[in-house]
């Protein structure tokens, strides 16, 4: 049996709830052995990182823990284990977790929360992540017809051709990229040699597969597998942080760092005024 989700704070919101434009609703998964539940858990009770989009649910793999005053959804597949590029076809040396998100994305589509939102995010436990930022930059880029997934790396390796990637650390879907895939997921899955790539790879590769195409986001992403910015910058995430006082030091900096940008730019905006009353 599956444990009752994780729901928005505003927990009698309903299809009828009016949110935001555009409105965010935000997943995580956690492995309940490890570092991550207690990442997830004090993330919660200061009301930060995927608790503060306007809906969201957390996920769990291993088992059931509680996350505030309810218990996580389970995923339950078998154990994953770490991907071996020496082994042809791979595409992670981290874990090869497709399955699991498989089940999650299942999982999403039926409980039909996604539908009520302009883009649905996954986030990972250890991102230190600020909703109101991403909600910011796809207020101009959010279209009610068209369907998008939000490319976030552009590094290159092993002189590959220039590509725009999918980095699983934050992952942003328009609703009909959402759609898109639950029309046609399991034509990705018969087509594509999926088993040995990391989630993120397959998410990509399958919607470009279906006819998805690519955002420019890589101006939200600071990933040290990616591109590292420092975190008294404004990005959107920043991968990543593996213990509670390592993820708050960072929300702090750049949250601080934000409210002094905004304090500048007010000051400038009054400087302005005060020279056209003259």
């Amino acid at each position: 049996t599956k444990a009752s989700s994780t729901t928005t704070s505003a927990s009698m919101s309903t299809s009828s709830t009016r949110w935001p434009f555009p409105s965010l609703f935000c997943v995580t998964v956690v492995r309940t052995s490890g570092y991550e539940p207690d990442l997830v858990k004090a993330q919660f009770d200061q009301g930060v990182g995927i608790f503060q989009c306007d809906e969201y649910e957390v996920f769990s793999n291993g088992g059931v823990i509680q996350v505030g005053w309810q218990n996580t959804v389970e995923i339950a597949v078998p154990p994953v284990q770490m991907g071996d590029l020496a082994v042809e076809g791979t595409t992670t040396n981290s874990w090869l977790n497709t399955r699991t998100f498989l089940e999650m994305w299942d999982m999403i589509i039926a409980g039909g929360k996604w539908w009520d939102h302009e883009w649905t995010v996954k986030v990972d436990p250890d991102a230190v992540f600020f909703p109101s930022r991403l909600h910011e930059y796809l207020s101009v880029r959010t279209s009610t017809t068209d369907a998008y997934y939000v490319g976030n790396c552009d590094r290159t390796w092993h002189d590959e051709p220039a590509k725009l990637k999918l980095f699983g650390s934050l992952e942003i879907f328009s609703r009909n990229a959402v759609g898109t895939y639950k029309a046609y997921n399991e034509r990705c899955k018969a087509e594509l040699p999926w088993q040995n790539w990391g989630e993120d790879f397959f998410m990509q590769i399958c919607l470009e597969h279906v006819g998805v195409k690519a955002l420019n986001g890589t101006a939200y992403l600071s990933d040290q597998r990616c591109h590292w910015s420092p975190c008294t910058t404004t990005k959107v995430v920043f991968h990543d942080f593996k213990t509670t006082d390592q993820w708050f030091q960072c929300w702090g900096q750049s949250n601080q760092n934000e409210l002094a940008e905004r304090m500048s730019q007010l000051d400038q905006i009054s400087a302005v005024m005060m020279r056209l009353k003259k």
